[in-house]
């Protein structure tokens, strides 16, 4: 279509950065988004708002898990954030702007845009920032509704509908996994899909929609290869490099 940004997503995208399970080189943090540069990966990443409406690169509402302080991202401004480091690594949580400078167009990038209620205006700000970058992206969510405000904010932006039947608001991932709602509302040129969740129904829908099918997230060399076999594109994390280069 005239005028849209519709990039060829591609084959292997790493999961949140090229990161490890011991926390050295964290989730959704510059060194392992520098790690994944160095391979050539596309990266996945998740983006939220803080109290001052700053966009920072976070997976989770809260800083539990990977800071260890019982707060919520939502409530602290990106000044106070600063004080907070991903386990014990060192790195802080970034900021998407410096994300992007670091990327400057060498690899795809899949950006989720996590829910965020309290910013009524969300997909504007992210459209207004991603405006000014020159690299292939997309943007994903769970919501069809942000889906929908950011096709009618920017039309020109790739965007993908994430299907999953765990996690939170289970009711409105049901809504979201339906094809009446695709075509009505989120209209996504791909549907991102857990692997979880994933079936070959899911590979029929895809195609009924004219989209592409990513899955998520592939774990060990085994579920790589299974998902490798129906998926146009597979986010991963944890797979050794050789896997890579026998392919």
């Amino acid at each position: 279509m005239t005028g849209r940004n519709i990039y060829k997503i591609p084959r292997y995208i790493a999961h949140r950065g090229l990161h490890d399970r011991f926390g050295k080189v964290p989730e959704n943090s510059t060194a392992a988004f520098s790690a994944a540069l160095e391979q050539g990966f596309a990266i996945e990443l998740d983006v939220r708002f803080t109290a001052d409406r700053r966009l920072v690169v976070f997976h989770d509402s809260d800083l539990l898990r990977m800071c260890g302080a019982q707060v919520e991202l939502k409530d602290l401004t990106y000044e106070e954030l600063k004080k907070y480091t991903l386990y014990s690594s060192g790195e802080h949580i970034p900021l998407l702007a410096d994300v992007l400078r670091l990327v400057r167009g060498r690899v795809f990038l899949l950006i989720e845009l996590k829910d965020c209620p309290e910013v009524p205006d969300a997909e504007k700000r992210l459209a207004h920032m991603l405006r000014k970058y020159s690299g292939e992206y997309a943007v994903q969510s769970f919501d069809p509704r942000s889906l929908m405000k950011l096709r009618l904010t920017a039309p020109e932006i790739m965007r993908g509908q994430l299907v999953s039947f765990a996690g939170s608001n289970k009711l409105l991932r049901e809504i979201a996994a339906t094809m009446p709602v695709w075509k009505a509302v989120s209209k996504p040129d791909f549907l991102s899909w857990d692997l979880k969740s994933v079936s070959i129904d899911s590979a029929f829908s895809a195609a009924e929609l004219g989209a592409k099918l990513i899955t998520w997230t592939a774990d060990s060399r085994e579920l790589i290869a299974t998902a490798d076999t129906f998926s146009d594109s597979v986010i991963f994390e944890d797979i050794p490099a050789d896997y890579f280069m026998d392919i």
